[in-house]
């Protein structure tokens, strides 16, 4: 008697893959609901009904909307990390890096609706002192990531005194264009505009300081060379 295997049975999930499935569709469809609507619609019951689950199978994966939160964000996080490239090299010229780090972090980062997502759990939750130990934890992970890449990138300010407010400066400025989108009028091609050529500012300042560092660094060796 011969006995045939059924296509399906090589490639059937175990249970922890199905569980892990099951957690990112919730994970996602929480992101949708509170992008298309808002932080405050986003209850176990609402979230549920928006999977095609009952409540008692979404409390399974996550027992409070905290736990949720604490998930949504975290993945958030790493969908950045991703989703691509954020150091350009730094064999290349100083403004031709400066431009690719700002419009690649824009693009990937600050204007995607994930971050307008990631602020309204920050602001919706400022009285869970569980999410908020939780965000502290992710933004120290996450500045230290752009802390190493943005100074892997641009070298020359790595010596820098004022180094680390360089990077500040240069995050909350990215940081505060992406927030304008939760003010956008209807019309997008306008602020886009506006957008790029703050984009461009900001590309120029970071060339700029790096171009000043790298005179300032070849200086003593002109100098050293002179008095021979």
């Amino acid at each position: 008697m011969n006995h045939r295997v059924s296509p399906k049975a090589g490639v059937r999930r175990t249970h922890a893959e199905r569980s892990a499935a099951t957690r990112q569709h919730l994970i996602a469809t929480a992101i949708d609901v509170i992008q298309h609507r808002s932080l405050e619609e986003m209850s176990i019951h609402e979230l549920a009904k928006s999977a095609g689950m009952t409540s008692g199978a979404v409390q399974h994966h996550f027992e409070s909307k905290a736990v949720l939160m604490m998930n949504v964000l975290s993945e958030l996080i790493e969908s950045t990390v991703r989703s691509g490239e954020l150091r350009p090299s730094p064999a290349l010229p100083a403004r031709e890096r400066a431009a690719k780090f700002v419009q690649a972090v824009w693009s990937l980062v600050y204007a995607q609706p994930r971050f307008i997502v990631a602020w309204n759990i920050y602001l919706g939750c400022r009285n869970q002192p569980e999410v908020l130990g939780h965000i502290a934890e992710l933004r120290q992970s996450v500045q230290t990531r752009m802390h190493e890449g943005f100074f892997t990138a641009f070298p020359e300010l790595a010596a820098e005194p004022d180094r680390d407010g360089l990077l500040g400066l240069v995050l909350s400025s990215l940081r505060g264009l992406g927030m304008l989108q939760l003010f956008a009028p209807a019309q997008p091609s306008a602020p886009d505009a506006v957008h790029q050529a703050q984009l461009a500012c900001l590309a120029d300042w970071i060339a700029t300081r790096c171009e000043a560092a790298a005179a300032s660094a070849a200086t003593p060796a002109k100098v050293r060379t002179r008095r021979r």
